[in-house]
């Protein structure tokens, strides 16, 4: 085995033991606004309460990472232990950056308390209940997949969100908007073909990483937040459901959208 590979081995058992005790996952760019194109800095992180570290660009562990606007371009980031994970160019409109991971799995043994913490910090009890076949107590063990988008706007508006119908989860935000402001905002939950009900999604605002409001998807898939103030956030949420493989138990995906309000 050769250093880079050893290296490689490394920071992917790194990732793996900080992603299986952190919350959230999100994609930070260096900006999310410019008046005309411009390299924009992309910087992949994970942990909690929108306060978390690095991550490498790994591509083992990525099913997707892309610029999606008139087009989809594969993103191509800096292997290795690399701050940002990758640099793009996003042209004038609407930009989203998505970032979709492989499966990871994490085993909960018999009285791990970070399962029934889990449960109840990201409001699984809704969507668990709903399968009462599946183990609902430890040893319980999950595979997780993190989907996550961020918005960079170029030039003038109007811009509107819209689903990639890339991911298998995605969150979108509701309607046309030149900027975003503070007040109220709605935002849909998606599987690739269809809305997601009964998930708890939250907004964390990023200067006082304060949970500033959060709700549970209705049966269209449409939560409204209130964003407070100019600030960025990240909306968020978990979706878990039975495993089809049957090594595990369940199969979580952690749907994430970054954004910036102004004022």
């Amino acid at each position: 085995m050769t250093i880079h590979q050893k290296f490689g081995y490394f920071i992917a058992a790194l990732s793996l033991s900080v992603s299986a005790s952190a919350h959230e996952f999100w994609i930070e760019p260096s900006t999310h606004h410019l008046d005309a194109p411009a390299p924009v800095e992309v910087t992949l992180r994970v942990g909690e309460t929108f306060r978390g570290s690095p991550q490498s660009y790994l591509p083992s562990e990525i099913q997707a990472f892309a610029l999606v606007n008139q087009t989809t371009e594969t993103i191509s980031g800096v292997l290795g232990d690399s701050r940002p994970a990758a640099t793009i160019t996003p042209t004038t409109g609407l930009n989203q950056i998505m970032h979709w991971t492989a499966p990871s799995v994490i085993r909960f043994s018999e009285g791990d308390v970070r399962w029934p913490d889990y449960v109840e910090l990201d409001g699984l009890a809704r969507q668990l209940a709903r399968h009462p076949e599946i183990q609902q107590v430890t040893p319980v063990t999950e595979h997780y997949i993190r989907t996550a988008k961020s918005l960079v706007t170029v030039g003038p508006g109007p811009f509107e969100d819209r689903l990639t119908q890339t991911m298998p989860f995605e969150i979108v935000r509701q309607g046309r908007f030149d900027r975003l402001t503070p007040g109220a905002h709605t935002f849909q939950l998606h599987t690739t073909d269809h809305p997601k009900d009964d998930v708890l999604i939250k907004a964390f605002r990023y200067s006082d990483r304060a949970v500033v409001d959060e709700a549970y998807t209705n049966a269209s898939g449409q939560v409204t937040l209130d964003l407070p103030s100019a600030d960025t956030y990240l909306i968020s949420g978990v979706v878990i459901a039975p495993d089809p493989d049957p090594s595990s138990d369940w199969i979580s995906h952690w749907p994430s959208l970054t954004l910036a309000v102004v004022e």
